[in-house]
């Protein structure tokens, strides 16, 4: 709940009188007037601009003045704050909330949904707002709003959303400037990676296969961050068009297109070994296999929509052409 100060200033009224002298037969005596004196201003209460905005939720949010005590309910959510500076009015975060470092100091509240956060734990620490990372909280942030406790979801969809969020963030926490350049760092490195690939004709871009998990085997659209980042990066994701984000595919869709790259993340990392891989019955022959051209991306990096994403844009850049990131 919003604290709310509202100072109020006593006016003192200053009444100054002169003293004339005693009537006499001369003339009349001339009266004299106290100096006017200004009495002080009044101090004003503070103005708590109300900033409103549509939630991932699709949730109408109106909240006034900046947060000061806010519970993370998302990795994505903690490494943003961090990096804009607000890191200092979090109050409490979830057992996966693991970066920055300093985040590991502050009270965990449970999980990821409404099975393994605690409300209790969440309302023991008098937060004035909470924000989730996943529209899947949509459970744990109706119980707190119910609560009484202001909360939202923040769940871009691409870099821009990422971007956009900062901005948000920066105006909830009174960190606006510091938002605006983590977001315009961001925006330069994206653009300096698209200046160096641009140049790369499209039939000449390297095919990849991003594989999320191996039983079954899953993969990334193109309406996901990772395949945003592979075509940036200038890759073709080789599942770029299929409709779900995150497809469940076969063996034999990837043995058809025969992709030059593969990639997954560290979470992963004990199923991404070239043999492995190439012990998969039929993929012994694929380009990827034979051109040792398997790698591993940070996890936790590629998984969050935080300003870290660039890093792994980076990473994938050199790994798709390293002849031009040098």
């Amino acid at each position: 709940m919003f604290r709310k100060s509202l100072i109020l200033t006593l006016l003192l009224a200053l009444l100054i009188a002169g003293c004339a002298p005693a009537a006499t037969p001369t003339p009349a005596p001339v009266a004299t007037e106290a100096p006017a004196v200004e009495a002080p201003a009044a101090t004003q209460a503070p103005v708590l601009e109300e900033i409103s905005f549509t939630d991932a939720l699709g949730n109408a949010i109106t909240l006034k003045g900046t947060a000061q005590r806010i519970v993370s309910l998302s990795p994505s959510v903690t490494e943003s704050l961090f990096a804009i500076g607000a890191g200092g009015q979090m109050v409490g975060r979830t057992d996966y909330c693991n970066y920055p470092e300093e985040a590991l100091s502050l009270p965990s509240v449970g999980g990821f949904d409404a099975s393994n956060i605690s409300m209790e734990s969440i309302i023991a620490l008098e937060p004035d707002l909470v924000i989730g990372g996943s529209v899947y909280q949509a459970d744990v942030i109706k119980s707190i709003q119910e609560a009484g406790i202001p909360a939202f979801v923040s769940q871009p969809a691409n870099i821009q959303g990422i971007m956009d969020s900062l901005a948000l963030f920066g105006k909830i926490t009174g960190h606006v400037d510091e938002a605006a350049a983590v977001a315009n760092e961001m925006q330069a490195r994206v653009d300096a990676v698209k200046q160096v690939v641009a140049g790369v004709p499209a039939d000449q871009r390297p095919t990849v296969f991003y594989e999320v998990w191996h039983e079954p085997l899953m993969s990334a659209n193109n309406k996901t961050v990772v395949g945003e980042v592979i075509d940036l990066a200038g890759g073709v994701n080789i599942f770029a068009d299929l409709p779900d984000e995150y497809p469940t595919v076969s063996a034999e869709q990837i043995l058809d297109v025969d992709p030059q790259f593969i990639i997954g993340p560290s979470s992963h990392a004990d199923q991404m070994t070239s043999e492995i891989i190439g012990g998969r019955e039929g993929w012994e022959n694929l380009s990827a296999v034979t051109n040792n051209a398997i790698f591993i991306v940070d996890g936790d990096i590629i998984s969050r929509y935080s300003p870290r994403i660039v890093e792994v844009l980076d990473e994938f850049a050199k790994t798709l052409h390293p002849d031009l990131f040098k």
